[in-house]
């Protein structure tokens, strides 16, 4: 047993590739704002291709890869730091009705130490990662409000739930908060069951240990089109009591893609297997 936990840090501690380092070029857009898959200062940077393999280490696993690979391109301003993402998936996937899961993109960076990051597997006890998580269903829920039991049920008549009788009669209409406990999710403080932004930032340290900040600052937007997802996630360079990359030196992040309409979710997952290096440029 001993002999098998020392081959695995091994391999660990050797993912992190400083030979290969993608730089990263500074434009003058404001990138705080609004995240543009298709802004002009795109044009130009080079792409780095990230081979990506089905999640291995937790079940439920993936029975194959979808995702074999996502193309990515970086820019930063000095001040923030935008990533864009593009990957082919055959359909667009927003879940919505039970059962149907939503197509996501994550992004993974060391807390401690740039130079000599954690397991990229979600980190360690006392070595955390950052992650910033887009899903195509947080993005609708932001651009057109979360949806309701008439949206992903047009058809349903509901006859116990406040707000949504066909017909009140003469009883009043029930207050939002008192509507809530036929929301077990918002009652019980998950933050997955209320409205939010495009992207949320999570902390880990290892294997189902991932938390929701709630100060998230970053932000992101995602289009699909000809069977291709193209997302833009856009963050501060220095996060409190987060990650923070340096203008002028080395990091490295990880990556994570889901299609939702393929059954995954959660750890069901194409992920990168080793750290990819970049260098923020200075100029």
């Amino acid at each position: 047993m001993k002999k098998s936990i020392m081959i695995v840090t091994l391999v660990l501690s050797c993912q992190f590739v400083r030979a290969a380092d993608y730089l990263v070029k500074k434009v003058s857009a404001d990138l705080s704002r609004v995240a543009q898959v298709s802004a002009e200062y795109w044009q130009g940077v080079p792409e780095v291709k990230v081979d990506l393999l089905a999640q291995m280490m937790v079940k439920p696993k993936p029975a194959k890869v979808l995702t074999e690979s996502a193309k990515v391109q970086i820019v930063h301003n000095g001040k923030y730091i935008a990533f864009k993402v593009r990957w082919a998936d055959k359909e667009k996937s927003e879940a919505g009705k039970l059962g149907e899961f939503s197509d996501a993109v994550a992004l993974e960076f060391p807390v401690l130490d740039n130079q000599d990051p954690p397991p990229i597997f979600m980190g360690a006890k006392d070595n955390p990662v950052h992650l910033f998580h887009w899903r195509a269903q947080y993005q609708y829920d932001e651009e057109h409000g979360k949806k309701g039991i008439k949206d992903i049920y047009p058809n349903l008549s509901a006859d116990m739930y406040p707000n949504e009788f066909v017909d009140c009669g003469s009883l009043k209409a029930a207050k939002e908060e008192e509507t809530e406990i036929f929301s077990p999710g918002k009652v019980a403080g998950n933050p997955q069951s209320s409205q939010k932004k495009a992207v949320d930032e999570m902390m880990a340290e290892g294997f189902g240990s991932s938390v929701v900040r709630k100060d998230t600052e970053s932000i992101a937007h995602g289009e699909w089109k000809n069977g291709e997802w193209v997302v833009v996630i856009s963050r501060a360079l220095k996060r409190p009591n987060g990650s923070v990359l340096e203008v002028g030196k080395g990091a490295a992040f990880g990556l994570a893609v889901w299609q939702g309409g393929q059954d995954e979710v959660a750890s069901r997952k194409s992920i990168t297997m080793q750290w990819a290096p970049f260098k923020v440029e200075e100029k």
